[in-house]
């Protein structure tokens, strides 16, 4: 009997653990959408039918590609990129975020919050602008000073054009709820020196605003104490044009229906993707992405999410809905 038992309460816990891993799978699976089709149909050398087999970097590529294409269609920038390129270039203040390397003929859309800052340590060894060949060597404050990239917005208007018709473009994206809460931890409920300067200049506030309950003299001048939910609803209220670059949309940053990037990396193959553009672009074979240390924020999204009422998630999904779908991710029944 106590074998039997044990037995059904083994085979319950499994269930469980797999229902989970489902569940997680839903949400951070890049690929799953059942609007886009991977596996086209092909003919084989004896005239059947067959699925391609698992693609590699290069089709998913383009997969991402003809994914934004498709989601900006009829939108102001899908009419022509060379029009778009001619707009932007008067326009700079769309531009700050793209990193020129003009020795590698290369534009970089940096994402805050997806490995820009590994990727700026690549850029400015690419660019011939740091001597070290170790990009883990160069200090992670030192590439977000001002004035340590030329940006496209720096340009003027004919060389902006040039480069964007001309240059390889990248960028990198991450699942937008993932990234929105990896934000959160890092600028306030981390001790980073950066984070201090987050909580005085936005979580001071916040608590003010959304903390119910207590006196906003009670409220630390510190910032330090910001909870998901109160962040959230600061989000929900603010205009997104006015969203810090941390939590900005990625097509706020980087505006893919405009610029015609060549490479999309996902922060969840980031390891594969970077190596593929960076034989693209023609790095020099000594020069590798540093090792990719998987994210602690994907085992706690499903906490952090929970922890929002039903309204508060569909408002938080909804915020970001243009980078769900011209990124191609999705979120339980709210896409």
């Amino acid at each position: 009997m106590a074998c039997r038992l044990r037995a059904v309460v083994w085979g319950l816990a499994g269930l469980c653990v797999l229902t989970c891993l489902a569940s997680v799978r839903w949400f951070s699976d890049p690929s799953h959408s059942p609007e886009v089709e991977r596996a086209p149909l092909i003919s084989t050398p004896d005239g059947a039918m067959g699925y391609l087999q698992p693609p590699g970097v290069s089709r998913e590529m383009r997969w991402r590609r003809e994914a934004v294409q498709a989601a900006c269609a009829g939108t102001a920038g899908s009419a022509s990129f060379s029009d778009a390129a001619a707009r932007l270039s008067y326009d700079p203040k769309m531009l700050i975020n793209l990193l020129v390397d003009d020795k590698n003929r290369v534009l970089y859309c940096y994402v805050p919050k997806v490995a820009c800052t590994n990727w700026k340590r690549m850029m400015l060894i690419l660019s011939g602008a740091s001597n070290e060949t170790n990009p883990q060597r160069i200090p992670a404050d030192s590439v977000h000073r001002k004035n340590v990239f030329t940006k496209l917005s720096d340009l003027k208007p004919d060389d902006i054009q040039h480069r964007l018709l001309t240059y390889s473009k990248f960028l990198f994206v991450r699942h937008p709820v993932e990234r929105v809460i990896s934000a959160f931890r890092n600028k306030f409920e981390m001790n980073y020196t950066s984070s201090a300067y987050f909580k005085k200049r936005f979580g001071v506030k916040i608590m003010k605003k959304y903390r119910k309950g207590v006196s906003p003299r009670s409220i630390p001048n510190t910032g330090h104490g910001v909870k998901f939910p109160e962040f959230v609803s600061y989000l929900i209220d603010t205009k997104k044009e006015q969203f810090n670059e941390h939590w900005a949309l990625v097509s706020s940053l980087c505006y893919p229906c405009d610029v015609n990037y060549d490479y999309i990396g996902k922060y969840e193959t980031l390891a594969d993707d970077s190596q593929y553009i960076l034989e693209q672009i023609g790095a020099p074979p000594f020069l590798h992405f540093p090792e990719v240390v998987p994210s602690k924020t994907s085992a706690v999204v499903e906490t952090y999410f929970n922890s929002l009422t039903p309204q508060q998630q569909s408002d938080l999904v909804k915020i970001y809905k243009d980078d769900f779908q011209i990124f191609d991710y999705h979120f339980r029944d709210f896409i």
